[in-house]
C-alpha cells in the first residue's frame, strides 16, 4: 500500500447529469492531509496511482464499478511506457497532459489508444483554434467554469458540443452553480458540490439527517424496530456505523449479529436513541456523490431482496437487504471488503458472502452484480446456479429499477 515514502491515492467523483456517480478522477497525494497534487514528475506519479488502483486496493474499492479517469504525460503514451497495459482501456479515460502537444506522433498513438477502447479527456478553453487539432480525437472535454468568464462560456460550450463527446464541468461549487452548468448543456460535473476529494484511508462518508430524524421519531413514538430498521435502510453509511457501534456495546466482543434489528436489540433503544442524536448533531450530510452512491448500495439491496424473497427464509432472509447494501461500502471508503468487514460483527455467511462471495447470499450477490453489468453469460450462469429462471432474475431487476425510476419509498 501507499505510504508516506511514495505517495497516496486519492480520488475525486464525477457525477452525470441525474446525479449518479460515473467515475472517479484518480488523484496522487505526497502527504495524506495534502488537497492539491505535488509531485516533479507527472508520468511518475500516474504510474504510482496506478499501481496502487491495482496492486494495493485493487479496482473494486477504488472504483466500485465504475470509469477511471487517470492523469497522464508525455511519456506514458509511450508504447514502452507499459502502465497502459495494466488497466482496462474500457473502464478508463485518459487526461492529457498540458504538456502533450498535438503533433503527428501524439495524435497518431491517441488514435491508437482510442481503437483499444480508451476514453481520452482533454482539459479545454476558449478560444476555439487552441482545441480544434485534438477534436478528432478525444471523448471528454473538462472545462474548468471558474477560469471562462460567463459571457464567454455558453457559446464555447455551444462550440464544443458534438454528438459523442461528453462535456464535463471542472471546480462546481454550489447546487445552484451546478444547475446554471447543466442548463449551458454539460453532460457531467466535477467539484466541491459533487465531491471533495477523498485520500485513502480517510473516507468518512456523511449520513442523511432525514433518516435519522425519522428513526428518532419512530423511537420516540415505541415503533416496533422492524419499521425502524426499514428506515434505517436508506442510509448505508448509517447503518455501517450501527453496526460498529453494536460491536462496542458488546465491550468490544465480536459477537455476530444476523440483522440490523439484531444490531438494535444489542444497542437498546434508550442507547440507540442518544446514539442517533449524537450522530445527528457531530456528523455532516453526505456529499452528492455519496447519497449517489448510498442510492445505489439500497438498490442492491432492495433488488436482492426481490431475487431471493423466495428462496430463503429466516435470518438469510434478513441478511439479503444488508450483504446488497454493504458491498457498496469499500466504494465508499476506499477500503478492502476484509478490512470493512473486521470492523463489524457479522454472521460468517454474511462475511464469507461480502468477501469471497462465498455460500448462496454470495451466489445472489453475484446474479445482483451481474444484472447491474447486464452479462448475459454471467447472468445465466449464476441462475443455473441457484435454480433461479433468467426470466425472473431479469423481472426482478426490472421491478427494482421501475421504483428506481418513479422515486418510489421502497
Amino acid at each position: 500500500m501507499f505510504g508516506h515514502q511514495y505517495g497516496f491515492l486519492g480520488r475525486q467523483p464525477i457525477a452525470d447529469r441525474s446525479g449518479d456517480v460515473l467515475g472517479y478522477e484518480l488523484l496522487f497525494r505526497a502527504h495524506a492531509e495534502d488537497q492539491q497534487a505535488q509531485f516533479l514528475d507527472e508520468d511518475g506519479a500516474s504510474l504510482l496511482v496506478v499501481s496502487t488502483l491495482l496492486n494495493d486496493l485493487g479496482d473494486l474499492q477504488v472504483l466500485g464499478g465504475k470509469l477511471a479517469f487517470v492523469n497522464i504525460g508525455p511519456q506514458s503514451l509511450n508504447e514502452s511506457a507499459g502502465m497502459l497495459a495494466l488497466v482496462n482501456p474500457r473502464r478508463t479515460v485518459l487526461e492529457l497532459s498540458r504538456s502533450i502537444l498535438p503533433t503527428p506522433d501524439h495524435l497518431e498513438r491517441l488514435r491508437a489508444l482510442r481503437e483499444q477502447g480508451f476514453g481520452l479527456a482533454l482539459m479545454a478553453e476558449p478560444p476555439f483554434g487552441t482545441i480544434r487539432p485534438w477534436l478528432h480525437v478525444v471523448t471528454h472535454l473538462k472545462i474548468d467554469v471558474q477560469r471562462v468568464p460567463e459571457y464567454e462560456l455558453a457559446r464555447f460550450v455551444m462550440e464544443v458540443s458534438a454528438p459523442g463527446r461528453f462535456l464535463i464541468a471542472e471546480k462546481v461549487e454550489t447546487a445552484e452553480h451546478a444547475r446554471w452548468c447543466l442548463d449551458l448543456g454539460f453532460d457531467g460535473l466535477q467539484g466541491w458540490y459533487v465531491g471533495r476529494p477523498e485520500v485513502m484511508g480517510r473516507v468518512k462518508p456523511g449520513v442523511a439527517h432525514s433518516v435519522i430524524s425519522r428513526a428518532l421519531a419512530q423511537l420516540s413514538a415505541g415503533c416496533d424496530l422492524v419499521e425502524v430498521e426499514r428506515t434505517l435502510r436508506d442510509d448505508v453509511a448509517l447503518c455501517w456505523r450501527l453496526l460498529r457501534y453494536a460491536v462496542a456495546c458488546n465491550q468490544g466482543l465480536m459477537i455476530s449479529v444476523d440483522s440490523m434489528r439484531d444490531a438494535m436489540q444489542v444497542i437498546g433503544s434508550k442507547r440507540l436513541i442518544r446514539w442517533l442524536q449524537l450522530v445527528l448533531g457531530t456528523v455532516e450530510e453526505p456529499s452528492a456523490a455519496v447519497r449517489s452512491l448510498a442510492r445505489s448500495a439500497c438498490m442492491r439491496g432492495h433488488l436482492m431482496l426481490e431475487l431471493g424473497a423466495d428462496c430463503f427464509s429466516g435470518s438469510d432472509l434478513d441478511n439479503l437487504f444488508l450483504v446488497g447494501a454493504l458491498s457498496y461500502l469499500p466504494a465508499m471508503l476506499m477500503e478492502p471488503m476484509a478490512s470493512v468487514v473486521s470492523s463489524m460483527a457479522l454472521s460468517e455467511a454474511v462475511s464469507e458472502a461480502l468477501i469471497r462471495h462465498q455460500g448462496p447470499l454470495g451466489a445472489l450477490l453475484d446474479l445482483a452484480e451481474a444484472l447491474e453489468d447486464d452479462t448475459a453469460d454471467r447472468i445465466q450462469a449464476v441462475c443455473d446456479q441457484l435454480s433461479i429462471s433468467p426470466r425472473v432474475a431479469r423481472r426482478a431487476w426490472v421491478m427494482t429499477q421501475a421504483a428506481k425510476a418513479e422515486d418510489v419509498a421502497i
